[in-house]
């Protein structure tokens, strides 16, 4: 189950990049123009945040909160991306007495900074760190940081297309143990910006033990946002996490799909 999921994730991004080089491809100088004026991306700040809630009653009692904040950062040479995201769910499981129990069903929290520098039009050095708890998956802590080399492929006010390779350090702490590893890093991003405020993306992040390759984990996300009203849009995102080496007793797969409202502040 784990490597099916895994390998849906990988598809999903090949797909996701290929049907972008086939719409371009069909859409012309002329498409490609008009996309460009109608996602002119300014310089300096730009922030959202965006949030989701489901909530049943009645037979099943369940809650589930998520949200996150983005800020971006573009100035000359300077790309800075900063993004926190966190989420919370419970159920209460009824007993056959009678008697009611509340279970944390969700219960994660990530930060990311990610910092690039470039050289020229298409070629950046960049410093990216990150900081993961997931209780569910008996993450405490994990804790990357590190530098690496990164091109554009494609890089204009409607599309970009990116990729990264790296080193990096890790200090993650599972289920109570803690462990400190030097790793290569790889990376990939899509962003395609659509009509309006509309935009696609997806991302994909392989990291693996310089002294174990088998000891590696893979974030892959893809998502998608579409307005709603002036400055609000419905924004939907898949999320897996493939960890080869998880925690005890953890599975070693997570796959999230999430749907809520974003803001543009």
């Amino acid at each position: 189950m784990a490597s099916v999921s895994l390998s849906f994730g990988f598809r999903s991004g090949f797909a996701f990049c290929a049907a972008l080089a086939v719409s371009l491809a069909m859409a012309g100088p002329a498409g490609a123009q008009e996309a460009e004026k109608k996602a002119v991306k300014k310089e300096g700040w730009s922030t959202g945040v965006n949030a989701g809630f489901n909530l049943t009653r009645g037979n099943s009692e369940t809650m589930m909160l998520n949200g996150g904040i983005l800020s971006e950062y573009n100035r000359g040479a300077d790309e800075l991306r900063l993004e926190a995201q966190g989420s919370y769910g419970e159920s209460t499981v009824t007993a056959e007495d009678g008697s009611e129990e509340d279970q944390t069903t969700a219960q994660s929290a990530k930060a990311v900074a990610d910092y690039k520098r470039l050289v020229d039009e298409m070629n950046y050095g960049y410093l990216n760190a990150s900081l993961l708890h997931d209780d569910m998956a008996g993450i405490d802590y994990r804790l990357v940081a590190g530098p690496g080399l990164g091109r554009y492929f494609l890089k204009n006010e409607a599309r970009a297309l990116s990729a990264e390779a790296g080193i990096a350090y890790m200090r993650q702490k599972l289920s109570g143990d803690t462990h400190n590893t030097l790793n290569l890093r790889l990376a990939q991003r899509c962003e395609v910006a659509l009509m309006g405020s509309s935009k696609l993306w997806e991302t994909a992040e392989y990291m693996a033990a310089l002294n174990d390759f088998e000891n590696y984990f893979v974030n892959f996300e893809i998502g998608a946002e579409a307005p709603m009203a002036a400055g609000l849009n419905l924004r939907v995102v898949l999320q897996d996490q493939y960890n080869n080496s998880p925690s005890p007793g953890k599975e070693r797969n997570n796959l999230q799909l999430v749907a809520g409202l974003a803001f543009s502040l």
